[in-house]
Parts: C-alpha cells; structure tokens; sequence
C-alpha cells in the first residue's frame, strides 16, 4: 500500500509539474496568470484520464481497480440500507437452500462411500425370471469367487436377530454372518484385534466373532481386554477376535436387508453351498485395478450362462446375475427425488437473481447521472460495467454469507425430517466442500443478477443525457423488467406444478387400502424360540387385561428391518420347467394372525393349533395368488409345492400343501406397489424368527412393561425388542412421498413469495416514474377505476406471458417426475388449472395493492412530482 501510495503521488507530482511549467511558458509570451493556467489545463487535457491511463500500465492495476470497486460497493450498500437489506435477504433465501440441498446431494450422491476403493465396489444381484434384485446361495458365490477374473475379492453377508453376549440385561441386536472376506472389503483395519481370516473358516468352524465399537463401548466398557474372551452367542461359545472402529458402518441399498448397524459379526462355513441351497447372501464384490463395471457384467453374464447349463433349476428360474456399482444402487431410490430437489432450489435462486436484477434496475435510473458524469469525464464503457458487476458480486458475496446461516438452519430441519430411507445413506454436514460450492455460487449469482443492470446503466446516449440532467427515460429497462417478471412467473409455475402433483400423490397415498387396519395394534419382537415357546408367550399376551387378540408373523407388513422371504412355488401338474417360475412371499403365522392386524379372510378357514407337521400340511394364499392361478374358481383344496421346515430352523425342504384359505393381499412392502403374491404357512411347519402382534383397547404405551414381563415369564433370558405401532409402520412408508412433498410445498411456497414481492416491487416502482403522467390523466378527467384498470392491464401481461412459458415447460419437463407420482399422472389437467388459476390470482393481488394506491394520488401533488 505504501509503494502504491509513493507512485500515486509521484503521478501527481509530475502532472502538476508539467502544467506549472507550461502555465509559466505562458506567461513568459505574454498571457494574465489566470489565462495562462487555464491554456495549460486545455493543452494538457483531462487530468483523471491521464491518471487513469497511466495507472493501466502497471503491472496490478486490475487488483487496484478490484479493490476500488470492492469499497465503492460497500459504501453504496452503507448508504441504501433498506436497498441492502432487501437485497441480501432475498439472496440469502435463494443461496441458502442451494446450499443447504446442495450439502445433501454432496453427502448422498458425490461423496465417495468411506470404504477402501470405494468405486471398484459392487453389488452383485442374482435374477430369478422377473425378480431382477435376489440374494445369492452359497453355491451361486462360490462360483462368483471361482470362475470371476475381474473381482479380485467378493465376499457376502447375511443378517438375523441375535441376543448380545456379556452381562446385564437381555439385549436383541443385528448379527452379520460373513464370508472370511466381506469385512476386509469394507474396512481397512479394526480399531482392536483383527479381521476374519480364511483360517476362521476351515472345517465348517464358526468359533470367533468380531463386535461393533459401539457393542464393545456400551457393553464391555471399552474394555481393551475383550480380544480373546469367549462369548456365548446362539448355542455355542465364540472368541473375540476383532472390534471394529467407531465410525464404521453398512452402507447397502434399501432393499437389501443389511440394516448400517450390525452389532456381531460370524464368519460363514458354507455349510449348504449346494445348487439347491437357499438364497440369502447379498454379494459386494471389488474390481481389480483397471477393469469397470461393463466388462464385470458381460464376464456375470457368461458365468449365469455357465450356471444354468448346468443346473436345471437355474434353467428353469431363467437365472441370471447383475453387476451394479455399490454407491449407484445405494442411492438409487432418492436420486431422482434429490435432483429434482436441486433443479427446485436453482428455479428458486434464479427468481432471488431476477428479484435482484429489478432492484438494480430501477436503482440504476436513480444512478444514471453518476453514470453520466463518469462517461462524459472520459471513463470508458467496459470500466463502468466492470464496476457495477463488481458492485453486484460484493452484492452477492454478502448475501452468500448470511445464505450460510440460512443454509445451516435449513439442513438442520431436512435433517429432522428426513426419511429412513435417507438415514441410511451416511452423515450429511457443511464441510469444505460446501462452502467452496456456497462461494461460487455467490459469485455467480452476483454475475448473473449484475449483468442486465450494468449493461443498461452504461448504455447511456450522452448527449440526450446531459440535457437532461442525467435523466433518461426508456423502454429497454421497462422491457427488461417486464421479461424478469415474466421469468420468475413461469418458474414459479413449475415449482407449483410440481408440488400440485407431489400433494396430490402423497394425499393419493393416504388413501391405499394396506389389507390391514393398522389402528391398536402394537408389535414386538425377541428371541427365536421354538413352538411351545411362541405359544405359550401368546397365551400370556391374551391374559393382559385390554388386550383383545395376539399372534405372531415372521414378517411385519412394511418393515424392511428382517431380510424378506421368498421363494418359487408350482402347482399340480406342472412340468418341471414351469417349477420354478412362480414366487410368491412365504409368511409363517400362528393362529388369529389375520384377526389381530385386521385382514380380511375373503374364504376358508384360519389356521388352528392342530395345524402342525404330524397332520396334512395346509396353507393360506392371498387373493393375488388366487387370481393368478385359477381365475374364477375356487382355490380351496387345491395343492401347491412350497418350500418349507418342518423339521427345524432354516432346514428347507420342498413339500406339498393344501390351501384352506383366502386372504385379501397385504401390502407388506410399500404401500403403492404389489411385489409378489403371499402364501402363510403355519409356524410349525417354518420355525421362523417372528415378530409378535397384539391388537388392544387400551393404550398401547402401557402394554409395555405387562408384555415384557410376559415373555421374561416364559424365558429370563427372552429380550423385548422394537416396541413398535403398526400405525407408525405406515407413517414410516409414507414417509418418502411426504418429505417429497413438504420440500417441493416449500420451494414452491418460497418461489411464490419472492415472486409475489417482485411483481409488487416493479409495479410499485412504474407507478413511482409515471406519477406525473397519473396527475394528467386525473386531471384531465380519468377516473380511478381507468387509472386502475390501465395499471392492472399493463402490469398483468408479463405475468400471464410468464403463466403460458410456465404451462407449456410444465408440460415438457413434469413427466421426468412419473417414478414419484401416484395416482396422478404428470399432466393432469386438474392440477395444472388449479395452480393457472391460482398463480394469476396472486398475480392480480401482486399488481392490485401499488395499484390501488395510485388511484388515491392527488392530481396538484402528482403534477409537481420530480
């Protein structure tokens, strides 16, 4: 600064040098002091342009001339508070939610998972004929590992119910069975011990079990000496060998069953790795260095090839296996929802720029003999437009900042809000990167809201200008007021469309029928036990006083925290092709299952306790299977081979059963989509783990403490686990439609706001510039009502041209929403009335108040108007 200060006064100097000894020269031929001095400033020339040309020749000018313009613009700002304030609040809406969906689509989308290589990662799905999303056996892995030249690793993971080891109370956590490589895929190293080994496997041995930081933290104290202690899980005694670190956590798609938080972890002997074993891994498998996902699908493609040429049953499941990136199919329920999110927040920021660019407008009017000062002492054209954007970009830089606040604010209510499906996905906080995003973005807001004003304010006829003291009125910024509003109209109008439709879908699935009644129903899950050991709980459950009904379900209706089950079923008669084509969810129950959540036996009978394996194996199917099979007949009686365990748990076994009843389909996996018909069986014919149900008539928050003692009667050891509302169940599955749709209602409730203050601010100020006109035509007689009606008719065209843009984009762009609608289609008609009708009546209102205030202006006073 000091240097630049030294050659600013040398400057000086020697300008005042050379006109002293001109003015000198002067006098010397003979001119009065006064007369020589001013000869010598005409000779000379403009003394702030030469400064001006001579400060360009060094070497930082351009930072000088930065800097200039950064404290011009502040104080600007100091002197029009109520312009600033206005200004940066509205910027602040608009950069605050980008940047508080942006921390979002960062923390979902972009960041990498938190594995080793995480984008070698992959998914490996088997298809079982329309079933494109099925676990793989053990036999289908070892195959994978024995026959893939791409993968370098592939491990599998499976996850059941467990009772957690060490003392104190009984405690139901998450098990992962693994395969000896599955951790090392995830996790780089353990916080203490080691991970599994090929070694933990050998000879079917299952007797060392790794735990999670947060298990060895809240049950062992952090004790550094848990490695090498042995532990009761299940029926046997296992060795800790590994715990893993704190922030570790399972990151898998929502429908895979691998819930983030697995508390134990046994390694996998491949007992059953048979062709005809059961299907229950989820395979993740790294590529080797240099190999992508296309060529890891073609080589999965010969390997299904291989598999069902040589076995038949493969063949007739029409098997085949896809590869897909890990992060890709973790994320692939929310993208679309989350993109359309960011595309509503640019439409909202873009409506805060035009906000902005109208402010700038017309302040620029109240600037333009400044303007024209600057122009006619010489300043160039492209100086002045690089001052007013550097104005906008301090503009914007400063909006950016409180849009941090806002943005923060913000991210904490989605946080609040957000869905499972969301929670899943990792932790989502402002980090570097977002501010470097909130950053840019500020700059480019402050250039694109900038440009349109700078470029008017110095695109000034001088001439005209000067004689008329700097005032100009023209059509350009009337124009280019009019095209801004017309613009954040039809943004608004998508926003609107698209939060019409998103309503209507979320209302749409308020509305669904489920197959149940979910109201007094409480549910509960604990231990895997055998026969006596349910029964007898649900004989202790029907004694609590209030409680009307009790059973069990080895899945609960849309909850996805157990691994589904499912499998092929045929009928009689059916050739040996055609046996494994048909899936359908297999259900184990006992008795009054169908009573206590409210479904409906359309025909037949309910299971009865006699139902067991030593009489004729029955089942119950839903109507879906019925109307599949035998349309318009009878099913009952009829024999259908399912799969099966009589003798135990997971000892499948295919058998025959006979239908002896009809149930309506429920909806156990989402409550807009029929997976796959259902077929229940009795729990004595698959022991199952099981979730109770018990429908009640008092409240259900004080069944808790009855229900645990209950089952503690039953068996000590016996945890009580996810107490849990089946009304709640449904709130959690409509939960994704109706975060969908209270965002886009906000957006689009922000987008109207800004909106609406724009229309009233440009109409507010064309009634300030015409004021004088508004006098003559009073005076000459014009009623209020015409002076209203001619206001109201010219500041309504922008906004029904903004309404037709809107409606036609709308059109075009609202069918990318067709995978979150339901019940609506994308266009329909109903909604985009409504929002016409309702966007033009704010439109009406916008214009109607400055309106109706020009009515009352007095002709005398508007006349005197300056």
């Amino acid at each position: 600064m000091k240097r630049r200060k030294r050659m600013l006064e040398e400057i000086e100097q020697d300008i005042r040098d050379h006109i002293e000894r001109e003015t000198q020269d002067n006098i010397v031929r003979g001119m009065p002091p006064d007369e020589a001095r001013y000869a010598a400033l005409r000779k000379f020339g403009n003394v702030a342009r030469v400064q001006e040309d001579t400060r360009e020749v060094w070497a930082f000018i351009w930072l000088d001339q930065l800097l200039q313009d950064v404290r011009y613009g502040f104080r600007l700002l100091r002197r029009s508070p109520l312009f600033a304030l206005v200004a940066i609040f509205t910027l602040a809406i608009g950069i605050g939610a980008n940047t508080a969906i942006f921390t979002v689509v960062h923390a979902i989308l972009l960041q990498p998972l938190p594995y080793p290589n995480s984008d070698r990662l992959a998914i490996i799905w088997s298809g079982l004929g329309d079933e494109l999303r099925a676990p793989a056996s053990e036999y289908e892995l070892l195959q994978f590992r024995e026959h893939s030249r791409l993968f370098d690793q592939i491990g599998g993971i499976w996850v059941r119910n467990s009772i957690v080891p060490g003392e104190g109370e009984p405690e139901q956590v998450k098990l992962g069975v693994v395969t000896d490589n599955f951790l090392s895929l995830l996790c780089a190293k353990p916080a203490l011990g080691r991970l599994f080994t090929p070694q933990d496997v050998l000879a079917d041995k299952q007797d060392t079990l790794i735990i999670s930081y947060g298990l060895w933290q809240r049950r062992f104290g952090g004790d550094r000496g848990i490695i090498g202690r042995a532990l009761r899980v299940g029926e046997g005694e296992v060795t800790v060998v590994g715990v893993l670190p704190q922030d570790f956590r399972l990151i898998f798609p929502d429908d895979s069953s691998v819930p983030p938080n697995v508390d134990l972890f046994l390694p996998l002997g491949f007992a059953s790795a048979k062709p005809d074993g059961p299907s229950y891994l989820r395979s993740v498998g790294r590529l080797r260095p240099g190999a992508n996902f296309a060529q890891a699908q073609s080589e999965f493609d010969e390997i299904a090839t291989q598999l069902r040429r040589t076995v038949p049953a493969f063949d007739d499941q029409k098997l085949s296996l896809h590869v897909v990136p890990l992060q890709d199919d973790d994320v692939r329920n929310v993208r679309r929802t989350l993109l359309l999110l960011f595309a509503g927040v640019a439409f909202v920021l873009l409506i805060s720029c035009a906000n902005v660019a109208n402010l700038l407008l017309a302040r620029s009017s109240y600037r333009q003999r400044e303007t024209t000062v600057r122009l006619a002492i010489g300043a160039p054209r492209r100086r002045i437009i690089r001052q007013l954007l550097t104005e906008s970009i301090v503009l914007g830089l400063t909006g950016g900042v409180v849009a941090i606040g806002v943005g923060w604010l913000t991210l904490k209510g989605l946080l609040a809000l957000r869905p499972e499906s969301l929670l899943r996905l990792g932790s989502i906080q402002i980090d570097p990167t977002v501010f470097a995003y909130t950053l840019a973005i500020s700059v480019l807001t402050g250039i694109v809201f900038g440009v349109a004003p700078a470029f008017s304010a110095s695109r000034v006829d001088l001439r005209g200008a000067l004689t008329t003291g700097g005032r100009i009125a023209g059509t350009r910024g009337k124009l280019s007021r009019a095209v801004l509003i017309a613009a954040e109209v039809a943004l608004s109008f998508i926003l609107l469309a698209g939060t019409g439709l998103l309503v209507r879908t979320f209302l749409a699935v308020l509305d669904v029928n489920p197959g149940f009644q979910s109201d007094q129903v409480l549910t509960f899950t604990t231990s895997p036990g055998d026969y006596n050991f349910v029964h007898q709980v649900q004989q202790k459950l029907l004694a609590i006083p209030g409680v009307q009904s009790a059973s069990i379900v080895s899945h609960l209706p849309l909850d996805d925290s157990y691994p589904n089950w499912y499998d092929s079923y045929y009928l009689e008669g059916a050739a040996p092709s055609d046996q494994n084509s048909l899936l359908a969810d297999d259900r184990s129950i006992l008795p009054g299952y169908f009573q206590t959540i409210g479904a409906t036996l359309i025909e037949g009978r309910d299971f009865t306790d006699a139902d067991d394996a030593t009489r004729q194996h029955v089942a119950i199917i839903d109507d879906a299977l019925a109307k599949q099979n035998w349309p318009g007949q009878d099913p009952l009686g009829r024999r259908l081979n399912i799969s099966d365990s009589p003798k135990g748990f997971y000892q499948f076994e295919r058998d025959w059963v006979v239908v002896v009843g009809v149930v309506k389909h429920v909806q156990y996996h989402s409550l807009t989509t029929m997976v796959r018909p259902q077929i229940y069986v009795p729990f004595q014919l698959a022991p199952r783990p099981v979730s109770f149900v018990l429908r009640a008539n008092a409240p259900l928050a004080s069944l808790a403490e009855p229900i645990r003692t209950a089952v503690s009667q039953v068996d000590k050891s016996a945890p009580v686990a996810r107490l849990i509302t089946l009304d709640e169940l449904v709130k959690q599955a409509r939960a994704q439609n109706k975060f969908a749709a209270f965002l886009a209602g906000a957006l689009a409730a922000t987008a109207l706001f800004l909106a609406s203050i724009g229309i009233a601010g440009v109409t507010a100020f064309s009634i300030a510039q015409r004021t004088n006109e508004i006098g003559i035509r009073m005076a000459l007689g014009a009623s209020p009502g015409e002076v209203l009606r001619m206001i109201l008719g010219q500041n309504l065209r922008p906004v029904v041209g903004g309404l037709l843009v809107g409606l036609c984009v709308s059109f075009a762009v609202t069918p990318l929403m067709q995978t979150l609608l339901f019940g609506v289609e994308p266009s329909d008609p109903l909604t985009f009335v409504s929002i016409s009708a309702f966007l033009f009546s704010v439109g009406i209102l916008a214009c109607y108040l400055p309106a109706l205030r020009a009515t009352h202006i007095e002709p005398i006073i508007a006349l005197r108007y300056e």
